[in-house]
């Protein structure tokens, strides 16, 4: 038996620009989100408006500041949002300021005189800011005056629940106070709509969880991209206010030193500079000690973690520079093919930086550039610096080409190795068309994305074989605690990983291929307790390591077991770490039953599973906001060296290692 429904005019919606925004955030956040990643977003629109002011040429200091009541603003120093009326079209008399803070398709860069270069290209940044915050206060400084725009979101109509408008303006544009003439700039202000944005349980977040430390990490990483401005935050939350600042003058070169301080290098950092009509390079290059090819680009000032043709450019011109240097000098065996790139940069750290007009990315978040002339004229402007470089620096130039020649013949020993490694992968263990053994497939029957569930323990893989949705929720139960991978060869790599492997489907290192992924993401269980965590690390470094681009790609997903479980008037009660239980605690003075520290996965039945696997679940997704940060933090943590950890620790903790005293 069907119901029928009417379906009329009056069913049908048109949503205005900003009621759209509001109504599917995430079509304009992209793969930020709408948790504390997806909050961020909202500074970085505002703040690369103010950078592409300062790549015109105009302005040269950006401030963002935290405010005591949730509020942040960003302040420049550049020429000032137009605030005039419009001349033409349908905003025809209407504040330029009002329709660019208003209008998802309008702003000054969609033509090549007003930004020849810019990292926004659609005209959305400041208005998605606008629609998914309860209030906007723009000051603009030009002409001797201070402007001021007060935008709100505003409940219209009488319907339940009430219709929010946002971006209604409260406080018409009007000069509130003198300037100096010279003094000209824009600041916003904005308090996010709480009730868009949610924690990992799926709650909506009662107070805005700005991060210093995320802000600090991509306004130190712009400074070094965009030399010669400054980036300040001021943290004016607790009633004293903190400032940081960061400002380079060598470009990317700082960010090569400063990323290879911990390992070490070879040979000075190789710096590159030049301009090609309208298209700016900025690169650098280092070998390390004991490093390993890292490879980070920037376009238009945005992060290209999945790279791009200005990347493939790079290296192209550093390939045949030391393949040619190489030849000149007879440094090869009789019948020894020259080393390739990956044997030129196996300890190679290099970041590439490009201006141009027009940028064109694969995707929405902007994760790889694609502009085929990126490829020409980044090798045109890299290969004669290197070739001179390596004439100028005979030392130098000799580690690095016996460097490249020890990798190659390194690999060539180990075709064979390699050989073996993808007939293991190819072949897998004959069950299941090539699956392992272990793996409890999913019959792929739904519409919500698939999971490989990796599970601590063989216990807690069998229970979790009960408690899943075999529909779209495949599990590989783990035995012991994965190899740390982040320097190993690959054959150990592929006997310690061998299921992992080959229930992903897509290979490893060269092999690797995100698009066979026979998933659409992997989702790790591991306990609440240390070794928990500790087993969760090693994957994110198998998988960053090994197959490159996963992680940045947002696939990688953690459970959060719970660690604290009790009976409260007659219920279960789950609480996910101490804090939470003592939070419980206070809330619940008066009760007195047992609180029982949950052991881990394997101890729970299938019921109690659910509560980590199931609908109800408290899940997490890894954001690579800032590669380079990555590249960085991954040599510190899983790299050779002890004291490097040892220090991160230090860092954040403020503990100190020494034991006892003593004179």
């Amino acid at each position: 038996m069907s119901t029928k429904t009417a379906y009329e005019a009056d069913q049908i919606q048109a949503l205005s620009g900003l009621s759209h925004v509001r109504a599917r955030p995430l079509m304009y956040l992209g793969s930020a989100g709408v948790g504390v990643t997806g909050l961020h977003h909202l500074i970085w629109e505002i703040v690369d408006n103010s950078v592409d002011e300062a790549m015109a040429g105009h302005g040269d200091r950006i401030v963002a500041t935290l405010h005591k009541d949730g509020s942040v603003s960003v302040t420049d120093n550049g020429r000032g949002v137009p605030i005039g009326p419009m001349k033409d079209g349908p905003h025809k008399g209407r504040s330029a300021l009002e329709v660019v803070l208003c209008e998802t398709n309008a702003g000054g860069k969609f033509d090549s005189d007003s930004y020849k270069v810019s990292g926004g290209l659609h005209g959305v940044g400041a208005s998605v800011v606008t629609a998914l915050s309860s209030k906007v206060v723009a000051e603009v400084r030009r002409d001797g005056q201070v402007h001021r725009l007060v935008l709100e979101a505003t409940k219209v109509g009488k319907g339940k629940p009430a219709t929010v408008e946002p971006g209604v303006a409260t406080e018409a544009l009007h000069p509130v106070k003198k300037c100096a003439k010279g003094d000209t700039g824009t600041m916003i202000q904005f308090w996010p709509d709480l009730s868009l944005f949610h924690d990992e349980h799926g709650h909506s977040f009662s107070t805005p969880q700005w991060s210093l430390r995320m802000i600090a990490d991509r306004f130190r990483h712009k400074s070094f991209v965009h030399p010669g401005v400054t980036f300040a935050v001021v943290d004016d939350r607790e009633g004293a206010k903190e400032l940081h600042e960061w400002c380079s003058t060598g470009g990317v070169a700082d960010l090569v030193a400063e990323m290879t301080a911990d390992t070490g290098t070879v040979a000075p950092v190789v710096s590159f500079q030049g301009e090609d009509g309208d298209i700016t390079v900025d690169a650098a290059m280092a070998w390390t000690v004991e490093g390993r090819d890292t490879s980070i680009g920037f376009a238009n000032g945005v992060a290209t973690p999945e790279g791009g043709t200005h990347i493939n450019g790079f290296r192209n011109a550093v390939t045949e520079s030391v393949q040619k240097y190489i030849a000149e000098r007879s440094m090869l065996k009789d019948k020894e093919a020259p080393p390739n790139t990956r044997d030129i940069f196996a300890a190679g750290l290099m970041v590439a930086s490009i201006m141009l007009p027009g940028p064109q990315f694969a995707g929405n978040s902007k994760s790889k550039l694609m502009n085929p002339e990126a490829t020409s004229r980044t090798r045109g402007i890299v290969m004669p610096a290197m070739s001179r470089w390596l004439e100028e620096n005979p030392d130098a130039a000799k580690t690095i080409t016996e460097l490249a020649i020890a990798a190659m013949r390194s690999r060539t020993k180990s075709n064979a190795e390699q050989k073996a490694v993808r007939e293991l992968l190819g072949k897998g263990n004959k069950s299941r068309s090539g699956l392992p053994a272990k793996l409890r497939d999913c019959t792929f029957k739904t519409d919500r994305p698939t999971e490989l569930l990796i599970v601590e323990g063989e216990s807690a893989g069998g229970t979790a074989i009960d408690a899943r949705d075999p529909s779209f929720q495949a599990i590989l139960p783990l035995r012991g605690k994965p190899l740390n991978s982040y320097r190993e060869s690959i054959s150990r790599v592929v006997k310690s990983m061998a299921d992992l492997i080959l229930s992903m489907g897509c290979g490893i290192g060269d092999d690797f291929d995100l698009e066979k992924f026979r998933y659409d993401r992997i989702v790790v269980l591991a306990d609440a307790d240390d070794d928990g965590l500790h087993i969760r690390a090693l994957l994110l470094a198998f998988l960053y390591t090994w197959c490159p681009g996963m992680v940045e790609s947002g696939r990688l997903f953690y459970a959060l077991p719970p660690l604290w479980t009790t009976v409260h008037q007659g219920e279960r009660v789950y609480l996910e770490d101490d804090a939470a239980m003592r939070e419980w605690r206070e809330a619940n003075p008066s009760h007195k039953a047992h609180m029982g520290r949950l052991k881990g996965l394997g101890e729970m039945d299938a019921d109690e599973l659910r509560s980590v696997m199931g609908s109800d679940r408290k899940i997490g997704v890894v954001n690579i906001d800032n590669p380079a940060n990555l590249a960085r933090l991954a040599e510190r943590l899983f790299g050779p060296k002890s004291d490097l950890r040892k220090t991160w620790y230090l860092e954040r903790s403020g503990e100190s290692l020494t034991i006892g005293g003593g004179s």
